[in-house]
């Protein structure tokens, strides 16, 4: 399997599973198959025109297959909990929601595997746009190492925070057990500052990690530390959330850089 055809399609997948899908949009998914089916069409236009911008040798059938695929996945997913909430009465909680959207994603991804190998006996320099190899040519830089940065950059933003949010779903502190109003992520504001200084965070270790400043990641984490320290000194509960998303955030820096970099 050549590498380089699976960082090109987890990038497609990525952009059009994560950055051109609402959380609204993933929400109607699990009500109503009309939202499916409409996210299907999106992902396979995405899939389409991405594909065709940089890689305008690909056959089409690899196009409708990789389109194809998460489509099936999709519809078999809306199908499976559809029956399991009439049959078996089981609750859209945010653990069924966890578990569903890990489940998802690795089904995806093995998807991508297999249409990655699918495709591999192909040389892929003869499906470039002659445009791309003119940049890689001329501002000397390797193809895979720009697009292995795309995908990391990609991955440590919308999907490290969906991934981190639903994993931390299950352990948020009740508001009766806090000592504050309410937690830093409550609201829309503090939520989506929270998020970007997740991705900051995740950006500066990726760098730290590639340059091979590994101790520099130490000192992300102290000055992360430094300006909850009094919320965590007076909350031993909070202190346990702050952790554990803290941990979770650093294992998604530094396995997106040790796998793709």
């Amino acid at each position: 399997m050549n590498k380089l055809f699976f960082t090109i399609l987890l990038c497609v997948h990525v952009l059009g599973d994560f950055y051109f899908q609402t959380q609204k949009m993933a929400d109607k998914k699990q009500k109503q198959f009309l939202w499916t089916v409409f996210h299907s069409l999106i992902y396979a236009a995405c899939s389409w025109l991405l594909l065709f911008l940089f890689l305008p040798g690909l056959k089409m059938r690899y196009i409708l297959a990789f389109a194809g695929a998460h489509a099936a996945i999709d519809i078999i997913k809306h199908a499976v909990c559809s029956l399991l909430k009439t049959r078996c009465g089981i609750r859209n909680s945010m653990y069924d929601r966890r578990n569903l959207f890990l489940i998802d994603q690795a089904a995806h991804l093995l998807t991508i595997l297999g249409i990655a190998f699918w495709i591999g006996q192909n040389n892929i320099t003869e499906l470039y746009r002659e445009e791309a190899e003119l940049f890689f040519h001329t501002f000397d830089v390797s193809e895979t190492v720009f697009l292995k940065w795309i995908l990391v950059l990609l991955l440590i933003h919308k999907p490290a925070n969906i991934l981190i949010a639903n994993i931390l779903s299950g352990y948020r502190p009740e508001k009766k057990e806090v000592s504050d109003k309410k937690l830093p992520d409550e609201n829309g504001t503090d939520r989506n500052a929270g998020r970007m200084i997740g991705t900051l965070e995740r950006i500066i270790m990726v760098i730290f990690i590639a340059i091979g400043q590994y101790a520099a990641v130490g000192l992300v984490l102290t000055a992360k530390s430094i300006a909850r320290y009094d919320r965590i000194a007076k909350d031993q509960v909070f202190a346990e959330y702050y952790l554990l998303g803290t941990l979770l955030s650093t294992i998604c820096a530094i396995a997106a850089a040790l796998i793709f970099l």
